[in-house]
């Protein structure tokens, strides 16, 4: 063991740190709590010494903050969402300690600051970076989002020049995005936007502002706490995936229950006869390029999550199997037979699902149809019990 009195004399500096006040070490401030040492006054907007939620949704809407200073107001507003430090407002002071603290809370903060600036460091500025929009590219951040990527991922599997056309240029670098009839605003991205919305790999930002997009949309269409907040906040804790299927298509909407699998036996004839309507349906909605959706209630198969919305990219009525896309993305490997029991195989977030555990792990689908939504977003649902 090296005797300390032989350290070299420039780290005598750091010995002192490390080993004052009765043996026990002080760690240096992070890089995320001298941010905030840096920085909190300009969040701080009115000058009262402490950061609200209002300051901090102001501050990630701020085109001019970027890099590691976007990362750190991304990671203070997914961090202490709903955190009581923020009722009444928190001071400098306090922030540095929680950023710092090794509890939960601490390594959750700083988690979410590393993951935020590692997006900012790898952005793309241009929208359509790989020329045409990949469904394989998109991973749905921490929000609670699904509902607006699932029917995003349908449309695209079917046409990807649809997606494409939904975007055109805007005034200060920002764009305009067509859902259906109405064409929606969107200003410049923030840094501290692109770290709280999707991934798209290195594909450009246009998920990212059509989240945006999606969020001002919530905040007309969706419940009246959706209006408040930041339009990001409006896509945070989910919402209706068939509204906005027929608000981004512009088309009415058709669902088909799975009901019919609950409640009855495979050879029980409603299960036969509702089975056969869905294969039809399908084959109907393939053969005109509609673009559908599905949704879970509670799962218990692996790599299925429960309430989550996913799109419908594929069907093959030689095989009797459909191919999903979760918003999740990622790989999944069952730790047994693929199956209800270990879970299906998944790249990229696409799976193959044979149609009869289908229907027992899914609560229901959607499809677009030909119909214009004018005036109601919705056709007669499925399975006609006749």
């Amino acid at each position: 063991m090296v005797a300390l009195s032989r350290i070299p004399a420039c780290f005598a500096w750091l010995t002192l740190l490390l080993f004052s006040g009765n043996g026990a070490g002080t760690a240096l401030p992070s890089e995320f709590a001298d941010i905030i040492a840096r920085r909190f006054s300009r969040w701080d907007l009115n000058r009262d010494r402490v950061l609200t939620v209002d300051e901090i949704n102001r501050s990630v809407s701020d085109v001019t903050l970027r890099d590691s200073e976007a990362a750190a107001i991304a990671a203070l507003k997914r961090g202490l969402a709903g955190h009581s430090a923020l009722a009444k407002g928190v001071s400098k002071d306090r922030l540095q300690q929680m950023v710092d603290d090794r509890d939960a809370t601490g390594q959750e903060l700083q988690e979410l600051f590393k993951a935020a600036e590692k997006r900012i460091r790898l952005k793309q500025p241009r929208l359509f970076a790989s020329g045409r929009p990949q469904l394989e590219t998109i991973h749905q951040g921490r929000l609670g989002n699904c509902f607006v990527l699932a029917p995003l991922g349908a449309v695209l599997a079917v046409s990807p020049d649809r997606i494409s056309q939904m975007f055109t240029s805007g005034p200060a670098d920002g764009y305009y995005v067509r859902f259906g009839r109405f064409q929606i605003p969107v200003p410049a991205l923030t840094d501290a936007e692109l770290a709280l919305t999707a991934g798209n790999e290195d594909a450009g930002i246009w998920v990212n502002v059509y989240e945006k997009a999606a969020g001002a949309a919530q905040q007309v269409i969706g419940p009246s706490a959706a209006a408040k907040g930041s339009a990001i906040d409006a896509i945070s804790s989910g919402g209706s995936v068939t509204r906005f299927l027929s608000l981004i298509t512009g088309r009415q909407i058709q669902r088909f229950s799975f009901e019919f699998a609950r409640r009855h036996d495979s050879n029980a004839r409603p299960y036969r006869d509702g089975l056969r309507q869905l294969r039809t349906w399908l084959d109907d909605a393939r053969r005109e390029h509609h673009a559908m959706v599905c949704t879970t209630r509670e799962s218990r198969t692996p790599g299925i999550s429960s309430n989550h919305a996913w799109a419908v990219v594929a069907w093959d009525n030689t095989s009797d199997v459909l191919t999903l896309w979760n918003p999740h993305g990622g790989n999944f490997r069952p730790a047994g037979s693929s199956g209800p029991v270990h879970g299906y195989p998944a790249s990229q977030g696409m799976l193959k699902v044979p149609l009869a555990d289908f229907v027992r792990l899914f609560s229901g689908m959607a499809r677009e149809t030909d119909t214009p939504a004018a005036g109601t977003r919705e056709l007669p649902a499925l399975p006609d019990p006749s």
